[in-house]
């Protein structure tokens, strides 16, 4: 599977290959069908967390991931991103099951199942 779109200079196109093996999940559309592509290549350096809805690509150093740089732009159709909901996340698990430090090794079992995917907003209309 191959994408063309037309390139900066005038006659030239841009391609760029999809492995035949990876399938792009119907049910994950992001704003444009690159965004989809690269998210799923394992060589990029991009990363989607739907529990908080945020994109960031890592910053590497020595080969690991050592902090995150948060996008808040498409890089290939330059739309805007859907705002990130990590405060939200921090928010209502705080107000609706009183966990104010879901990092503590108990109150992170009492983290509602749901807040591990994107239901919990999903579910809230966020």
């Amino acid at each position: 599977m191959s994408i063309f779109s037309k390139g900066p200079i005038p006659g030239r196109k841009l391609s760029i290959f999809l492995p035949e093996k990876k399938k792009l999940n119907p049910q994950q559309i992001h704003c444009c069908a690159s965004m989809n592509i690269f998210l799923q290549d394992k060589r990029m350096f991009l990363n989607y967390s739907s529990t908080y809805r945020e994109y960031d690509i890592p910053l590497l150093y020595k080969r690991q991931a050592t902090a995150l740089q948060g996008i808040t732009y498409c890089p290939w159709c330059s739309k805007k991103l859907p705002k990130s909901l990590r405060h939200e996340w921090f928010v209502i698990l705080e107000k609706e099951y009183g966990i104010n430090d879901p990092f503590d090794r108990e109150q992170e079992k009492l983290i509602p199942e749901e807040f591990n995917s994107d239901e919990w907003w999903k579910k809230r209309g966020l």
